[in-house]
């Protein structure tokens, strides 16, 4: 008791791959450090009983404890089974037991069985509530797979008991086959076996009808059918070993006795046989003749032949093999087909997609092209800036906003990309994005190594436009449906949120060419500039009310 006391006390410490010797057996978990006699809540262990496994005990915590078990008898590799017992508890005491060295992958525990319990005042087994198990891998555990439980202990007198699953002990399962002895029934006999390892009784359990008791075997035996000889050499050694009867004996002893003529008569039956079955399989699966017709057509049309005797079970036992053979090739040349036609059409789906994403490669160079070419016709970029920004001051007509609208809500626009990304036009130190929007290259450099859509996206918008122009500005221009007093503010131009989609798409491009992960990520543009907006107001609102407190303070 001293030296497992001691082992508790140091925790962890010890290794989880020392030699477990045998069941704990009232082996009382002292926290680190205590001294004296256990106290109520110190828990009392103990497996060594009929069924019980257990055989270590770690204190990790006052309500939480580590429990290893110990392997299957000749076999440490397996760790499953587990059945112990508690006592010394304290009422309303709640703890945590965790089961380390499971061995099993998958377990039921996942699947919401749970361990039983039972008490000395509730002797019937009952499971744990599923919701307080879990059953993980832990690397604190060297990864091995952890089942743990939580349970709360409610009377102090009594001793709880755990398992795995139901406990089915071998002196129960000897006392009902005592009890089915003393019967005498006729259909059921028992026997003894042989005795195990530890001198237990391994019985043989026989249950038939009483008239087929006795004649079992050789009833089995004695069933014969005729069918062509595959081999004589297999059946006579095999009429050397077995013993059949004595008529048996005499009609292989006659036979043996022709020599020769036995022999020559033999190998020609084999020859047909094999050219029967050969021919047979090279039909079509689909055809209606059973083995059992090519095995009696076989003998029907072979003269010369001797017959063989061969036990009925042994037949009928090939013959359902071959059946099964032919069913499983059967299934496995469908299922090549299926798999043949799908190939296919992937192929086809796949030639398809590579000839559509060569296209849209050259219409987005060429769309690239006739933009900088119309640019240059129109004249230089910062000067038509210069009246965009003019023109994005004044309020535009309601026909005009409407077109707006219209074309800003549209979340799911594609823009046309540029595939790469130093074909953006630089002059004089300007960056130029398309439709006449010049921004400036060195914060247009920072801007390429911001991390994340949503950053680059909302950096990307106030250079466009400028925090002077978002802050009054809307991306659909509708008023909001929080205020019931909003009023509506002017949409964003529809041509500035393309290029924003355009350069963001640009940026998708050169990490993914997933078009869905590309719409998914574009359709967040207005979300982006929305959430910039927002930010923009505050921070005036928040700088309005800092004013207003200097004012008052003055």
């Amino acid at each position: 008791m001293a030296e497992r006391s001691r082992t508790a006390e140091t925790g962890t410490a010890i290794g989880s791959d020392e030699i477990i010797a045998g069941n704990v057996s009232k082996y009382t978990v002292l926290p680190p450090g205590y001294c004296g006699q256990p106290k109520k809540g110190h828990l009392i262990f103990d497996a060594c009983f009929e069924s019980g496994n257990l055989g270590r005990v770690d204190h990790i915590t006052e309500f939480e404890y580590d429990l290893f078990i110990r392997p299957d008898t000749c076999n440490p590799r397996f760790r499953v089974w587990f059945n112990f017992a508690v006592e010394n508890v304290k009422e309303s005491q709640r703890v945590i037991f965790n089961v380390v060295n499971f061995s099993k992958t998958k377990s039921l525990y996942r699947d919401g069985m749970a361990p039983m319990v039972k008490s000395t005042s509730r002797p019937k087994w009952q499971r744990i509530p599923s919701k307080n198990v879990y059953y993980y891998r832990c690397p604190d555990h060297k990864k091995n797979y952890v089942m743990s439980f939580a349970f709360c202990f409610d009377r102090e007198d009594d001793t709880y008991q755990f398992a795995y699953c139901y406990p089915y002990t071998y002196t129960r399962l000897q006392h009902y086959l005592d009890n089915l002895q003393r019967r005498n029934m006729d259909y059921f006999c028992r026997e003894l076996l042989g005795l195990s390892v530890q001198k237990r009784r391994l019985d043989l359990l026989t249950i038939t009808s009483p008239e087929d008791k006795t004649d079992l075997e050789n009833s089995v035996m004695q069933k014969k059918i005729k069918i062509p000889k595959l081999s004589l050499n297999h059946v006579e050694e095999a009429g050397e070993v077995t013993d059949y009867g004595e008529e048996d004996a005499e009609l292989r002893h006659s036979k043996r006795q022709d020599g020769r003529k036995q022999s020559e008569g033999t190998h020609k039956s084999i020859e047909a046989v094999v050219a029967r079955l050969e021919k047979q399989n090279g039909m079509s699966l689909s055809s209606t003749s059973s083995p059992e017709e090519v095995f009696m057509e076989a003998s029907e049309g072979m003269n010369n032949m001797d017959d063989a005797v061969v036990p009925r079970i042994l037949y009928e036992e090939l013959l359902r093999s071959y059946q099964q053979q032919q069913e499983e090739m059967r299934h496995i040349q469908q299922e090549l087909e299926r798999t043949r036609r799908q190939l296919v059409q992937q192929a086809k789906k796949l030639k398809e997609y590579g000839a559509l994403v060569s296209e849209m490669k050259e219409l987005r160079d060429l769309n690239r092209r006739l933009q900088d070419v119309l640019l240059l016709r129109l004249g230089s970029g910062p000067a038509i800036e210069l009246e965009k920004v003019k023109a994005e001051s004044v309020e535009p007509e309601p026909e005009v906003q409407k077109t707006f609208n219209e074309e800003a809500n549209t979340s799911t626009y594609f823009p046309a990309p540029v595939p790469v990304m130093d074909k953006y036009i630089l002059e004089n130190g300007k960056v130029h994005l398309g439709s006449g929007i010049w921004v400036d290259e060195e914060k247009w450099h920072q801007l390429q190594v911001t991390q994340g859509d949503s950053k680059y996206t909302k950096n990307l918008a106030v250079m466009i436009w400028g925090t002077d122009v978002l802050k009054n500005r809307s991306v659909t221009g509708v008023a909001t449906k929080k205020k019931k007093d909003a009023v509506p503010k002017p949409p964003l131009s529809p041509h500035k949120l393309s290029i924003v989609r355009e350069c963001l798409y640009d940026r998708i491009a050169q990490e993914t060419v997933d078009e869905t992960e590309i719409a998914q990520r574009l359709s967040k543009v207005n979300k982006y500039i929305c959430e910039k907006i927002m930010d923009i107001n505050k921070s005036c609102k928040n700088e309005e009310r800092r004013e207003n407190a200097k004012y008052n303070l003055q």
